[in-house]
C-alpha cells in the first residue's frame, strides 16, 4: 500500500468519526497509575462503562496492593458490567503484579520526568501491558504522541483498509501518528475508539453501518430472491391446490361405492316388474288363442 493510498484513507476516517462522534476528555487529576488502570478498563468498552467500573474498583477495596491480592474470579465479579470483564480483570491484576515485583510501589509518577522512550520502556515490561493501555498511559499521562489501538479498534482500520493483514497481525499500524497530527491525537482516538466499540456492540445497527460506509467500509449485501424461485414456489402451491388429497380422493370413492349400492336394489325391482309384465302379456296372448271359433 503507498503512503498516500494509506494516509488517504487515514484523512477519511479521521473526518468522519469527528463528524459522529465527540471526543471525551481524560480526567485530569488521574496518577499515572490510575491513567494505566483506567486503560485496563476502558480496552473494547464504553466510556460510560470504564467509568462505572473503576469507580467500583476504587469504592470496593483499600489500595492498590488489595486489589494486586484479590483473585481474577473477584475481580471480575466488581467489573461485571465490562463486556471483556475477564480480560480487562488479568491486565489490572498483571499489571499491579509487576509493579510490585520490579518497584516494591504503585508509585509510578516519576515516569512523567523521564524521557519518553525510557518510561515506555519500562511500561512495556509490565506483564499486563497491551497496545491499547501502553498508548493510552503515553498519550494520556505523558504527553505522547501515540494513538492506543485496541483489538476492535484494528477491525476498523482493517475494514476500512488502513492497515493489511499482515500488518494487523503484528499489531502494527505505520503512518497512524504520522497522519494525524499531535494536536488532533486525543480527539482523534478518543472518536476511533467510540465507532470501534460501536461497531462492536452493535455491527447491524443501521447508524453503524451509516458510518463504516461513509468511512469507505465495503459492506456485504444480502444476496437477493430471485423471480425464478418465487414462480417456481407459486407453481408448486397452485399444482397442491389443485390435485385432491389423499382424505379427498378417499371420500370420493367412498361416496362412489355407496351411489352404486343404492342404485342396485332399483335395478332389480324394475326387471322383476319388467318381467312380471311380459309374463302377464304372454298369458293374455295365450287366452285369447283358445277362444278362435272352430
Amino acid at each position: 500500500m503507498s503512503a498516500k493510498n494509506r494516509g488517504d484513507r487515514i484523512q477519511l476516517l479521521s473526518k468522519v468519526v469527528a463528524k459522529h462522534f465527540t471526543p471525551v476528555p481524560a480526567a485530569e487529576d488521574r496518577s499515572i497509575l490510575e491513567h494505566l488502570i483506567y486503560a485496563c478498563c476502558l480496552e473494547d468498552a464504553s466510556y460510560e462503562d470504564a467509568d462505572e467500573a473503576f469507580h467500583r474498583l476504587r469504592e470496593s477495596y483499600f489500595d492498590w496492593n488489595e486489589i494486586r491480592v484479590t483473585t481474577v474470579t473477584e475481580l471480575r465479579e466488581t467489573l461485571h458490567n465490562l463486556r471483556t470483564s475477564d480480560a480487562a480483570a488479568v491486565r489490572i491484576k498483571k499489571n499491579l503484579q509487576s509493579l510490585f515485583e520490579t518497584r516494591y510501589s504503585f508509585d509510578i509518577d516519576d515516569m512523567a520526568k523521564m524521557n519518553l522512550g525510557k518510561a515506555v520502556q519500562e511500561l512495556e515490561k509490565l506483564g499486563g501491558i497491551s497496545k491499547f493501555v501502553l498508548g493510552y498511559v503515553a498519550q494520556h499521562a505523558l504527553g505522547g504522541h501515540s494513538i492506543p489501538v485496541s483489538k476492535s479498534i484494528m477491525q476498523i482500520l482493517l475494514a476500512t483498509e488502513v492497515v493489511t493483514e499482515a500488518e494487523a497481525s503484528k499489531d502494527q499500524t505505520p503512518g497512524l501518528e504520522r497522519t494525524i497530527p499531535k494536536a488532533k491525537g486525543i480527539a482523534f482516538a478518543s472518536c476511533l475508539h467510540q465507532l470501534a466499540v460501536m461497531a462492536l456492540n452493535a455491527p447491524d445497527d443501521k447508524l453503524t453501518k451509516t458510518i463504516l460506509k461513509e468511512a469507505g467500509v465495503v459492506l456485504a449485501e444480502a444476496p437477493a430472491k430471485s423471480s425464478t424461485g418465487k414462480k417456481k414456489i407459486a407453481k408448486k402451491a397452485a399444482e397442491k391446490k389443485e390435485t385432491p388429497d389423499a382424505s379427498t380422493k378417499a371420500a370420493q370413492r367412498s361416496s362412489t361405492k355407496k351411489s352404486a349400492k343404492a342404485d342396485k336394489p332399483s335395478t332389480k325391482k324394475k326387471s322383476a316388474t319388467s318381467t312380471k309384465g311380459t309374463s302377464k302379456g304372454a298369458g293374455a296372448s295365450k287366452k285369447i288363442t283358445k277362444r278362435k271359433p272352430k
